[in-house]
């Protein structure tokens, strides 16, 4: 199994300043397969698998959206196009710069961490004293991409670059598993459901993901906020709603903590 990488490399001229805005050459941000940088990784892991998901969103979208492209002496315009959309990458419309770090940055502000201005020299630093991060020492996530997950952040041991691991390794320890809920009496009868056409599901939480299938492993299609609608077109087997958004048809949660359905 590759193990992929988010990050920000360099400009279209093969420098660190300069260049034209935006992502010339489609490679100034990239994905590509995980590699052992010469200058030795550190490994700093979120604590949260919330935080970790929202990280993998915006590095993705970022490297997805040719508006954003590389540049140390203009690094910090990325983060004041980002602002005005929560720091969504994907709704990033002004061509702008960014370098590896600042890059990270953003996405850490998108997951909802306010943290200082960084480079690779003060981010490990600056992780740690957010209390989101926890370091993963030993060659086993230091030297080699199969115990990494989604989510861990790469900086090397020296002023040198950062990126963010965007899928788990083979050798990951699973999550242990969830207790079984106690058996709850059955419910009364209830009147009959009006029909899906009548309904329309409203985001309760500060956001959620709208994604392409009904599962938390489906692509995510874009953030949704709290008090947006969206109709309903119908219900998946799984319980998600199926929804029509302004990006097409897509599917959101059913949990209570995020959503409510209402009649229209």
């Amino acid at each position: 199994m590759t193990v992929y990488i988010g990050n920000a490399v360099g400009n279209e001229l093969g420098t660190a300043s300069g260049g034209e805005p935006g992502n010339q050459n489609g490679k100034e941000l990239r994905i590509q397969p995980w590699y052992l940088n010469k200058k030795g990784w550190r490994v700093f892991r979120p604590k949260s698998a919330e935080i970790a998901e929202k990280l993998v969103y915006d590095m993705r979208a970022a490297c997805d959206n040719m508006n954003i492209g590389y540049s140390q002496e203009k690094r910090n315009t990325l983060y004041t196009a980002a602002k005005p959309y929560a720091f969504d990458c994907s709704l990033v419309v002004t061509p702008c710069e960014c370098d590896c770090s600042s890059l990270v940055r953003v996405c850490i502000w998108y997951a909802g961490i306010k943290i200082p201005n960084f480079n690779t020299v003060s981010e490990p630093k600056r992780l740690l004293e957010t209390g989101e991060f926890e370091e993963m020492e030993g060659e086993e996530y230091t030297d080699s991409p199969n115990k990494l997950k989604a989510g861990d952040i790469l900086v090397t041991k020296t002023k040198g670059h950062t990126a963010l691991v965007l899928n788990d390794g083979p050798d990951v320890d699973p999550d242990p598993p969830t207790p079984p809920d106690p058996p709850t009496p059955p419910d009364p009868p209830v009147p009959p459901e009006p029909p899906v056409e009548d309904k329309t599901v409203v985001v309760v939480a500060k956001s959620v993901f709208v994604r392409k299938g009904d599962g938390i492993l489906s692509r995510i299609m874009f953030t949704a906020h709290r008090g947006n609608h969206f109709k309903l077109i119908d219900i998946a087997e799984s319980g998600w709603y199926h929804i029509e958004t302004y990006k097409g048809e897509g599917y959101i949660t059913n949990k209570e903590k995020y959503t409510k359905l209402v009649e229209t």
